[in-house]
């Protein structure tokens, strides 16, 4: 039976014990002996069985799963900071899932030990924890951190100011490798930043509160620390990724762009800064992450990752358009339009619900006539039948619900629901977006949205004057900082079970509609040429799916509506489809999403000997889809050989993300035994 950290201290050996041993001069080796001799580590394996572990898991992912990874994550559970558990959702973001966490009030300096690479969140830590992820350090393991306190900044190669600053920007120093790749811009955060003296550390990103000075304070560092690393964020990168994709928390409810209802853009007017839109700030900064994360096992093994997209896709297309009440045969004239581009797509339905009792009786009876040949074409039915919806959902398209929530959120979701559901439009789709993209609090619309069974939410929409410079510029791009799709996080800290997805291209932000809204109306040419601007930009620089906005009404209303309307959407179609960009419904997006986020990698094992990494990969079975694994291209001075999939040698692909060079391979969903081997 595997001894406790408490049965361990109660053989002798003292903290001040421990730390002598993991000095400087012991080594990471040295600690794992010491811990082999108590029963707690395998020194030649690394196995912790976590059903034997001693430590409550409660946020492992891979809880009675697998054994230890080579990372660990430790959150917060001090109630200081909420928002760490948010580091899981973008490591799995990245495509990294082999890691396991704890809270910090477990942390354990014996525990350390076990892995080659450590998180720490923003969170309080006693002296006794400082002086464990010292010794963890000078032993030869590696620490990332965000934000610090006193009793660790020798560690981490800095002196602590005391002074801060709330919200500013980040831009990578350009002499450094890490940084090799990041946006060169200046980047917006959010959230308290430190001020760091610079000691010993490097500097690989600095910060600043403006614009005027961004080299202002040491934003990310690395520091040689005896045998190990410390890493060091100045601010909650976190909390920063949250607020940047949802808005400001304190901003919500409040009307701030001048059109009227309440929107989730409302949170951004005065939030983003609109010429740094055109760059997902967000994504830029998990990529950063993520590779800081590959450097810190550089001594270990060479991790591996997924791509954002199917096979090795550089981009994404997801095609929707909302349809209030609209005729079937126009909804099918769209999917019809969509297909010759080898396309999936989206329609959020509004149905009928003002219908009487006898406007309600004679519409079943026209749906019912429209399946019985003749008959269909002396009682057409008007609106889409439920035969009708299940065939464009066999073709792979998606009908979902489009409700108004005009009279309330809750009653306007019953409302809807329960007419849908009525007019035989079940299984009700897992993806929506509302009527006027009206918006409720900071997360509470996608919080009613998830009781209802939905799970990616497209309400994050690029529209009106909250996009406009005070030069009368329009800008385009990722508002929400972000071009991937990541599960909404609340005030406290919950996340919640549905995506947040942004919709960046608009028609009736870009095309003048006859309801008058409007946007920037620059017409269906120059709307095609928006896209094509940001899909290059997301091939060459910024991967990112979009998803688009196609109404069907210009399509009932006809004349030049819908010709403008038609050119935004066939040019767009045309241009993804040339880049070899997959344009799919967000449902069928939504199900990749989750199948890739629920997607492992076991029983890593890197033969240093032989310079080979060899895993099983699997995938949720049921699921068909394509993935791209990248494995670093070249690693301890070595490069990727060969990459076999059960046994057989499989295509090499190449590819750049973050500034590091990756070797991939796509393989089918399912489960694959993969090797790589380095020379």
């Amino acid at each position: 039976m595997m001894k406790t950290g408490n049965e361990i201290r109660k053989n002798n050996l003292s903290r001040r014990q421990f730390l002598k041993v993991a000095g400087v001069g012991g080594g990471i080796v040295a600690v794992s002996s010491v811990l082999a001799g108590y029963g707690l580590y395998d020194a030649v394996k690394g196995d912790l069985p976590v059903e034997e572990s001693p430590f409550d898991n409660t946020f492992s992912l891979q809880q009675n799963e697998v054994k230890s990874e080579p990372l660990l994550i430790v959150l917060d559970d001090s109630g200081k900071n909420p928002f760490s558990a948010y580091l899981m959702e973008i490591l799995l973001t990245e495509g990294i899932s082999n890691f396991q966490t704890i809270k910090v009030s477990q942390m354990d300096y014996y525990f350390l030990g076990l892995f080659p690479a450590v998180v720490l969140a923003d969170c309080h830590i006693s002296q006794e924890m400082a002086d464990s992820l010292e010794a963890y350090v000078a032993g030869g393991g590696k620490l990332i951190a965000l934000r610090t306190t006193p009793q660790l900044a020798h560690v981490f190669g800095v002196k602590v100011s005391g002074a801060s600053f709330e919200n500013g920007y980040i831009r990578a120093d350009e002499n450094h490798p890490t940084a090799a790749g990041m946006a060169s811009e200046a980047l917006q955060f959010f959230g308290p930043a430190d001020e760091y003296i610079l000691d010993s550390a490097s500097v690989i990103a600095w910060c600043a509160p403006g614009l005027s000075n961004v080299s202002w304070s040491p934003a990310v560092t690395v520091n040689r620390f005896g045998q190990g690393q410390a890493w060091l964020w100045a601010f909650d990168l976190a909390y920063s990724v949250a607020l940047t994709r949802q808005g400001n928390p304190r901003w919500a409810n409040q009307e701030r762009d001048d059109r009227d209802g309440l929107r989730a853009q409302d949170m951004f007017v005065g939030w983003i800064d609109l010429e740094r839109i055109r760059i997902p700030q967000a994504d830029e900064q998990m990529r950063l992450f993520s590779r800081i994360i590959s450097e810190s096992l550089a001594d270990a093994l060479p991790l591996p990752r997924l791509w954002y997209f199917p096979d090795s896709s550089p981009a994404m297309l997801i095609a929707t358009g909302d349809a209030h009440a609209c005729p079937g045969d126009i909804a099918q004239h769209m999917l019809d339009i969509v297909e010759v581009y080898s396309g999936g797509m989206s329609i959020y339905y509004t149905p009928p619900v003002s219908e009487n009792i006898v406007r309600r009786g004679i519409r079943r009876i026209k749906e019912w006539a429209a399946d019985i040949p003749g008959l269909g074409d002396i009682l057409p039915s008007y609106y889409p039948t439920p035969n009708q919806v299940a065939g464009w959902r066999a073709r792979g398209h998606e009908f979902g619900l489009h409700p108004y929530v005009e009279e309330g959120l809750e009653q306007g979701w019953r409302e809807y629901w329960n007419e849908f559901t009525s007019m035989g439009y079940t299984p009700v789709s897992p993806t929506t977006r509302t009527h006027r993209i009206l918006w409720k609090g900071w997360v509470e619309t996608a919080r009613v949205q998830a009781q209802y069974g939905m799970r990616m939410n497209l309400d994050y929409y690029h529209y009106g004057p909250a996009f406009k410079k005070e030069n009368g510029e329009w800008v385009y791009g990722h508002f929400t900082g972000s071009g991937l799709p990541m599960k909404f996080i609340d005030e406290d800290g919950k996340i919640l079970d549905i995506y947040q997805q942004n919709t960046q291209l608009v028609d009736e932000h870009l095309i003048h509609m006859p309801w008058g809204i409007g946007g920037s109306n620059v017409g269906g040419k120059e709307a095609v040429k928006v896209a094509e601007r940001l899909l290059d930009e997301s091939i060459e620089k910024y991967p990112a799916a979009f998803a688009a906005q196609f109404h069907i009404d210009p399509y009932v209303i006809g004349g030049d509506i819908e010709n403008e309307a038609r050119q935004f959407l066939e040019g767009t179609l045309a241009y993804a489809a040339s880049k070899k960009i997959p344009i799919w419904s967000a449902e069928a997006w939504l199900l990749f999403s989750e199948c890739r986020r629920a997607a492992k990698f076991s029983q890593l094992n890197w033969d240093s000997a032989d310079k080979r990494l060899s895993c099983e990969f699997e995938t949720p079975t049921g699921k068909d889809f394509s993935f791209e694994i990248l494995v670093p291209e070249e690693f301890q001075q070595v490069r990727v050989r060969e990459i076999l999939v059960d046994g057989k040698v499989a295509q090499l692909n190449q590819k750049q993300n973050g500034g590091l060079a990756y070797a991939g391979v796509t393989i089918q969903s399912g489960t694959r035994q993969m090797e790589f081997n380095y020379a």
